[in-house]
């Protein structure tokens, strides 16, 4: 049983192995520090905004329900907790993310284990972590990701609903005709829809129009997927 008053920390990672052996480290240095059980995203947050530990040490590739642990600082520290990241991602847009979100820093799973838990037990004690040079460096390069993928994705924002909805039926492989005869229309029609979509795009084929979409991710958008699946009214 840890002291009274002693520092809480809760450790969110499926890395069982490490986050047991760090959980083992901090109560030897007279932390109180517990795995949060990995379930429902929903539940996780509510549990640490009733509880509120200290310091959470979060894990940014948490899989399943959760996925995505950088969704997770938000909330976490709108609750009261400080928040550190400790990943094996080397995604820095993602580790970015986290620290524009709240996260006071992250450390790299790989470091040496005697290094990692002196960042977390300063992280637990409320010392800084990361420098502002350091801080400031890894959100700029999230920021210049993100204009990037703004510019790769601003010519799709020119296309209309039905040539968005065409741009997936090709994307799946599906020919002219075959767009045409699901959707009860002519293949002029589709075809003006498809020059509608090499224009904007400024390609010169369907293949090359798929292409782009797939490297600039815009396939992949769930934003968009409600009217792009349903089919046009004739």
């Amino acid at each position: 049983m840890s002291a009274p008053g002693a520092l809480r920390v809760l450790l969110v990672d499926d890395h069982v192995l490490l986050a047991e052996t760090l959980a083992v480290a901090l109560r030897m240095e007279g932390v109180h520090a517990e795995l949060a059980p990995l379930g429902s995203r929903d539940v996780l947050v509510a549990s640490v905004a009733a509880d509120t530990p200290d310091l959470v040490l979060l894990d940014l590739e948490l899989g399943g329900e959760i996925g995505d642990g950088a969704t997770l600082v938000r909330p976490m520290v709108r609750a009261g907790s400080t928040v550190l990241v400790v990943t094996a991602s080397q995604r820095r847009v993602q580790i970015g993310t986290a620290v524009e979100q709240g996260a006071v820093g992250w450390v790299p799973k790989s470091a040496p284990f005697e290094d990692l838990l002196a960042v977390v037990l300063a992280a637990a004690r409320g010392e800084s972590v990361m420098t502002r040079e350091e801080r400031q460096v890894l959100l700029q390069d999230l920021y210049a990701q993100r204009r990037m993928e703004a510019a790769a994705r601003e010519p799709f924002e020119r296309l209309t609903t039905r040539e968005e909805q065409v741009l997936r039926a090709l994307s799946t492989g599906k020919p002219v005709a075959a767009i045409a005869a699901d959707w009860f229309v002519s293949e002029a029609t589709v075809r003006t829809q498809v020059r509608g979509v090499l224009t904007k795009l400024g390609v010169g084929s369907q293949l090359e129009a798929v292409g782009l979409a797939l490297g600039a991710g815009w396939l992949g958008d769930a934003r968009r997927s409600s009217r792009e699946q349903a089919a046009p009214t004739p």
